[in-house]
Formats: C-alpha cells, structure tokens, sequence
C-alpha cells in the first residue's frame, strides 16, 4: 500500500472525515484529500503526529510496514523511543522513508536514490524524443529542400530540352528558305537571331519568371469608357455598333501590346538567361 491508501484506510478505520483529521493535525481538509489522493505528502513531523493519532508505529508508512506482525506492532514504538537519528524525511516523488544515505537530495525537498535515478532515466528519454523529434524535422526538411531542389531542375531541362527543339526547328526553317531565295541575308540574320534570343527566350518560357512577366504585361490595357445613349431605335443601334468598335479596337490594342512586350521580353531574355539558371540549380523558385 502507498502512503495515501494508508492515511486513508486509517481515516476511515477510525470514523475520521478529513477535515477532523486536518483539524488535529492543524492543517486544512484541503492538504489531506491532496494526501489521501497521492499529489502530496506530509512532512515526517506530520507524520509522527498521524501516526500517533492512529496509534501505528512510524515504520507502518514504511514499504510493507501495513504487513507487520501484531508482535511486531506491540514491539515498535508508536512515537516515542523512535530513533529519529538516521531519519531524514519523506521523498518528495514516492513517499517512502528515506534515511540516512538513502537520499539523493534533501533541498529544497527530500528525494530517494531511486526517484532520482528515474528522474534521470526521464529526463534522457525525454532529451532522446526531442533529438529524434529533431533529426526527424530536419529530415523532412532536406527532404522537402531536395524535392523543390528536382522540381526546378526538371523544370530547367524541359526549358532547354523544349527551346532547343523549337529553336532547331526554326533554323532549319530559315535556312530551307534561304537555300531558295536569291538574297539569303533576311534568313541569315534570323538564324542568328534566334541563336541569340530565340533559345533563351523560349527556355526561359517554361521557367517563369521576369521574362514571361514581360511577356504577359502586355494586352493588360484598361477597359473602354462607357456610352451615353438614348432608350430608343437609333440608341440601342448606336450602342451595339460602339461596342463592336471598342471591342475591335481593345482586341487590336491587345494584340500590339502583347506583340512590343513579347518583343521586349525577347531582347532581355539572353541578359537574365544565365542568373535565372543559376537559380533553378540552386533550388530557387523564380
């Protein structure tokens, strides 16, 4: 039996409430349901003092003094004659009595060789969790690094592999051409154009980044201003036939905004081609 199942089986042997019992003990009803439910323990004069109410030796809060023999209960002293000496009080983690050398500290509270021994197994377990629970995140860590470290790569191949193809396509096009026309200098300088700015502008497509950001910018134009009309024959043609006007000249502005901004995005493709290359070896989303 532990220390609180036998403060409580001696309470209630002696028809005792926890509050008589606290009130000649001079504590609270409080401090005795946190005994009786083995969150606390009383000091050793506490104790004593119990154990003289009951009329129980001290040793009976010992491991195994609940199974004394009654000659052995007359022979022990409840209170007095008791060799305090070599007593130093209760462990603070188990309750046991712990006497001299038994103890592993004794401030600020009384605790076993044995209770500190399990604290320490505890402490290294819970040290042991956190270095695994550490390992395993920096696991994951490089593991989700290295997947978008192979994502950027095979996005960097499919760019070169794609834009070496198109970029072939287009010479030998070019030079088809050129071997039938008389003046083969307009496909000269085309093929050396798309060596140029071709390859890198059509890689860099399937990558992302500034280049595309180029491209795309334009055709984003603002949106028609609105029609004033009359509720009428005459208004309703008049709006449609504005409209049609306004959407022919947004689809044309688009289609010249996109068409500059592509060409711009093509004369800055070969200076950006290397950094952003670059990046998608190291990793680095563009």
């Amino acid at each position: 039996m532990s220390i609180s199942e036998k403060i409580v089986a001696l309470r209630k042997s002696n028809n005792m409430t926890q509050a008589e019992l606290g009130t000649r003990l001079n504590v609270t009803f409080q401090a005795v349901s946190k005994w009786e439910r083995g969150e606390s323990y009383p000091d050793f004069e506490t104790l004593s003092k119990m154990a003289k109410i009951f009329g129980v030796p001290i040793s009976y809060f010992e491991d195994g003094g609940e199974n004394m023999t009654e000659a052995a209960a007359v022979e022990a002293p409840v209170l007095d004659g008791f060799d305090r000496s070599n007593v130093i009080g209760f462990c603070k983690d188990c309750g046991k009595l712990v006497h001299t050398g038994e103890e592993s500290c004794t401030t600020p509270v009384v605790i076993c060789k044995q209770c500190a021994l399990r604290r320490e197994n505890v402490k290294k377990a819970q040290a042991a969790e956190q270095e695994r629970q550490k390992q395993q995140a920096e696991r994951a860590a490089k593991a989700k690094q290295q997947a978008e470290l192979d994502g950027c790569k095979r996005r960097r191949n499919r760019g070169l592999i794609a834009s070496a193809f198109i970029s072939v396509a287009l010479i030998i096009l070019y030079a088809i051409m050129a071997a039938t026309e008389d003046d083969a200098v307009p496909y000269i300088v085309s093929i050396v154009m798309t060596v140029l700015f071709g390859y890198t502008f059509f890689a860099q497509l399937f990558w992302g980044g500034i280049v595309v950001d180029i491209a795309l910018c334009g055709g984003k134009i603002v949106g028609m201003p609105g029609v004033i009309f009359t509720l009428d024959l005459d208004g309703f043609i008049f709006l449609i036939a504005v409209k049609i006007l306004f959407a022919i000249i947004k689809m044309l502005i688009f289609v010249l905004t996109f068409l500059f901004m592509v060409y711009v995005a093509m004369l800055v493709s070969p200076f950006v081609f290397v950094p952003q290359m670059l990046k998608l070896n190291k990793g680095i989303e563009l």
